[in-house]
């Protein structure tokens, strides 16, 4: 990918970056029926960087954690993660 998306959980202190909260729940086949799981935090993404960068990278973030090659996503969200005042 050509941009680099950070995962974290900390505040920023590096205001060229937009912070995302995100949710990704995903399902896998397994003997008799199917596994699932639903990750969240947030992201913070550079200027310029695709929304498809980031779900690319949160579904492969999914993949490790579920030592699964072969994911169905069931739930993406991607949403700013400041609230309005």
């Amino acid at each position: 990918m050509s941009t680099a998306i950070t995962n974290t959980q900390q505040d920023s202190t590096d205001t060229s970056m937009a912070r995302y909260m995100w949710v990704i729940t995903v399902q896998w086949p397994t003997g008799g029926g199917f596994g699932n799981a639903t990750f969240s935090s947030t992201v913070d993404v550079p200027p310029g960087a695709s929304r498809m960068d980031v779900y690319m990278q949160i579904f492969e973030l999914a993949k490790r954690e579920t030592r699964v090659d072969k994911l169905m996503v069931l739930f993406f969200a991607l949403e700013p993660d400041r609230l309005a005042a």
